[in-house]
């Protein structure tokens, strides 16, 4: 009975992490490029339980007696964002761009296209599916919506370049600079490869972790010629992409999240019922 409180207990708490899940997807319904997160919940390992010194099946001292299996509950092991195609809209921003990804070749392929940026706060390269770019006042750098500088990428290393900058000029034409706004200098074996704008490929993206800001960090880019070949991704001008979260399959999801809350809050109140009619038997008055 004792752990049959602690089981509804773990109920409760998976239950309350996924409605933080989903209520965060439904906050960014409206959010370009925000991708939806799915809670992995998982069973704990059944605990094998044994009667000591079942005196019963002989011996002497008693033996230990197999009599069935204990589960102990649930836990939410991982929270796995969704790289789903989101839905395209035009766009009036001249510097808005948008991904399209290409078809997986099957369910185990994981390849993704995002945009590199440069975060500003901590300096590394991260990855956003955000493409409502701006320009920069005084600088005329292209960043993104959080601030973050957009990297050129390497057509021949097919990574991002993480100490240039693309700079905006009068015209709307972009160039490759340094992080000072002068020329880059591309290295004698790479010139002519570095292109103003560009997308990267990831190889796994259910390794990626949000950094916030529709930032993702980690993951290991393409740089095979012959993997990068098989991907078709397609970059499109005054496009942005929307959130990818199903709103009507959100609040089905969280009504059913609420009700199993609801379930395992009545299992406590009823063990917790019993206990005291227990503890009430043996009581002196």
């Amino acid at each position: 009975m004792i752990r049959g409180l602690y089981i509804a207990q773990s109920g409760m708490h998976s239950n309350e992490r996924m409605q933080e899940v989903l209520s965060n997807n439904i906050s960014n319904a409206n959010t370009v490029g925000y991708k939806g997160d799915t809670s992995v919940v998982r069973s704990f390992p059944d605990e094998l339980l044994y009667r000591m010194n079942d005196t019963l099946t002989g011996g002497p001292g008693g033996n230990n007696r197999k009599i069935g299996t204990l589960n102990n509950g649930a836990f939410v092991e991982e929270v796995v964002p969704r790289f789903v195609q989101g839905q395209l809209v035009a766009s009036d921003n001249p510097h808005a761009r948008a991904i399209i990804d290409s078809p997986p070749t099957d369910s185990n392929d994981f390849r993704r296209a995002f945009f590199p940026v440069l975060e500003r706060n901590s300096g590394k390269v991260m990855y956003t599916r955000d493409g409502d770019f701006q320009v920069e006042p005084g600088t005329n750098f292209l960043v993104d919506s959080g601030g973050n500088y957009v990297l050129p990428v390497n057509s021949q290393t097919h990574n991002a370049v993480n100490d240039a900058r693309i700079q905006v000029g009068s015209d709307g034409a972009y160039a490759v600079t340094d992080a000072t706004g002068r020329a880059y200098q591309i290295p004698q074996a790479l010139r002519g490869s570095t292109n103003a704008e560009g997308i990267v490929y990831l190889q796994d993206s259910n390794k990626l972790e949000k950094y916030g800001d529709t930032l993702y960090q980690g993951g290991t880019v393409i740089t095979d010629n012959a993997q990068y070949g098989q991907l078709s991704s397609q970059m499109v001008s005054k496009q942005l992409e929307q959130s990818n979260v199903d709103m009507a399959s959100s609040m089905v999801s969280m009504i059913q999240v609420m009700r199993s809350y609801e379930a395992n809050s009545r299992m406590i109140k009823t063990l917790d019922g019993s206990l005291e009619k227990a503890v009430s038997i043996g009581r002196l008055t």
